[in-house]
């Protein structure tokens, strides 16, 4: 697995909003957890992080999306 990313282990991002509209709809919350690969090769998370954003005023979020 190291050798499809050159070497280097993903960090996967997660974003939450509140809706899909970009201009109108806000950034609820923003993630990003490092993978590591353990001595058996199998990857696993290794650290997390995860924040909350205070929203845009007039920012449109669905109440789905609470």
């Amino acid at each position: 697995m190291c050798d499809r990313f050159r070497g280097f282990l993903p960090v996967v991002i997660d974003v939450e909003t509140g809706g899909f509209v970009a201009a109108t709809d806000a950034v609820l919350e923003i993630a990003a957890t490092i993978v590591r690969m353990d001595e058996d090769g199998n990857m696993g998370v290794h650290r997390t992080w995860s924040f909350n954003v205070k929203p845009f005023e007039g920012a449109n979020i669905e109440q789905a999306a609470l």
